[in-house]
């Protein structure tokens, strides 16, 4: 992983990741969650990288990492360190960023198949 700046703009390289989604925090200022995928998405892991500003430029303050791509991310509106992902298998992540292991829940409420030339949509009641 190595950080460059050059000028205004901050660059983070992530070897064998490709950025999908970007949110700054609304709460800590400079502080960013970016969604990202090996790949570029079309097979692999995901990882979330949650990312502070310093002098040198973009500094990893955490990450963690899922088994498929993350694709978007979202802050919470109610706490300062929770965050939310969503993946190509089709469910949703809850995160704490002050806690280093994750997720805090998985929300998995549908499946998609393919069907005869058509995706059929299953929803899981429980």
């Amino acid at each position: 992983m190595s950080a460059v700046c050059g000028g205004p703009a901050r660059t983070l390289r992530v070897p064998g990741r490709h950025g999908y989604a970007a949110e700054f925090s609304p709460y800590l200022p400079g502080r960013l969650a970016c969604a990202t995928a090996q790949h570029y998405g079309i097979a692999g892991c995901g990882t979330l990288l949650i990312l502070d500003p310093d002098e040198s430029g973009l500094r990893l303050f955490r990450s963690f990492d899922w088994n498929d791509g993350l694709f978007d991310v979202t802050w919470s509106e109610n706490n300062e360190h929770v965050l939310i992902t969503c993946s190509g298998d089709g469910s949703l992540q809850l995160w704490d960023t002050a806690k280093a292991a994750g997720p805090l829940q998985v929300y998995k409420e549908h499946t998609q198949e393919y069907v005869q030339g058509s995706y059929v949509v299953k929803w899981n009641s429980n």
